[in-house]
């Protein structure tokens, strides 16, 4: 397929990342955390690659920036302004955002940049066990917390789905979130990507996960606990049988051909948890050259094929493979099989359901 296919994409996300360092050294992290490189964007050249990535992509119906890293704050707060004042109105439809870990001195320079470029909107992550290495850093992640909300800042939380959360409860994880006072949580399952594949006593079986997910959405229901908060990972199932959306999240399997992760170093990759090993181009390159780019391509194409024992599957029209970076265990996938089993078989067609009758 040539270039001309590649740009008509209908929306895009740009992971801008600006450093491959950390403060922090999270046994998952995808850079490395403290033991990542220690480098810092070209912020003169990723604006000139967007301005000009955006001549190319100007039919997308919108697009996503988000600084990210490492810890994105590490790097001079003046360069991710000079980037957002060149950059804001590059196409007719897009927004900014930032997912940062809010363990440092939350001073008045970023919380200007917060309230203002940022639309008072940020992501950020918490884990147990695996995120601080002392109180010092929760104190200061949940002081900081505190601060942005009473502000009016709108917090998305990341929750990595490790071993130690699914010894948690779910809905005792659920009420600490909303007592936390989060508009957002995203449950996120780990990659084999980064710090992650050096520690892998953190990651769950995929059976003690799909089990935690189901236990997770009985325990909604006991609870009347939808509306506390946007559940993302969960809404994502519900609205396969309520909606009939069967591609959002990570059951899109097109992850690879809308997403870019410009590395500090300035290379091209995709998702941003594979994005260190996984670059296939660099923002000096011709542009055009980087959508039909080979690696870029054999990625996408190992995205879209999914394992033969998918086709198998009572719930493969619902699940779609799911994320093609989560690993097989004998049997037994990535997915959360037991949930969508549940649900569809209450409703075979995908019709609007009342999910409190399950």
């Amino acid at each position: 397929m040539g270039f001309e296919y590649w740009v008509k994409m209908k929306e895009l996300m740009i992971y801008l990342k600006t450093t491959e360092t950390c403060n922090l050294n999270c046994k998952h992290c995808f850079t490395n955390g403290t033991n990542g490189a220690k480098i810092y964007w070209d912020h003169i050249k990723v604006t000139k690659w967007l301005q000009e990535f955006s001549k190319i992509t100007n039919n997308s119906s919108h697009v996503h920036l988000e600084f990210h890293g490492g810890e994105p704050f590490l790097a001079d707060i003046k360069s991710l302004q000079y980037v957002y004042d060149n950059c804001f109105d590059l196409w007719a439809s897009q927004s900014w955002g930032i997912t940062t870990n809010l363990v440092f001195k939350l001073d008045q320079e970023k919380i200007d940049f917060i309230q203002g470029p940022l639309g008072n909107r940020i992501g950020t992550s918490w884990d147990p066990d695996i995120r601080f290495s002392n109180p010092k850093q929760y104190d200061l992640w949940r002081k900081n917390i505190d601060t942005l909300i009473s502000l009016g800042v709108d917090i998305k939380l990341f929750i990595s789905v490790t071993k130690g959360t699914v010894n948690m409860e779910p809905i005792d994880l659920l009420e600490w979130v909303r007592d936390l006072g989060i508009k957002e949580l995203a449950l996120e399952r780990l990659t084999m990507n980064g710090s992650a594949l050096e520690n892998l006593d953190i990651f769950p079986t995929n059976l003690e996960q799909d089990q935690w997910f189901l236990k997770m959405h009985h325990q909604i229901l006991e609870n009347d606990a939808r509306d506390w908060f946007s559940n993302e990972f969960m809404e994502t199932i519900y609205s396969k049988f309520e909606q009939g959306i069967t591609s959002e999240g990570t059951f899109c399997r097109d992850c690879e051909e809308k997403l870019f992760t410009i590395n500090a170093d300035g290379s091209i990759a995709g998702c941003p948890n594979s994005a260190p090993e996984d670059k296939y181009a660099h923002i000096d390159d011709n542009i055009q050259d980087i959508f039909i780019n080979e690696k870029r391509l054999h990625i996408m194409a190992c995205e879209k094929s999914r394992d033969p024992r998918c086709y198998e599957c009572p719930v493969f029209e619902y699940c779609g493979g799911d994320c093609h970076q989560l690993e097989w265990q004998d049997n037994i996938c990535g997915a959360p099989k037991s949930l969508m089993t549940l649900l569809s078989g209450k409703n075979k067609y995908i019709k609007v359901i009342n999910l409190k009758e399950i």
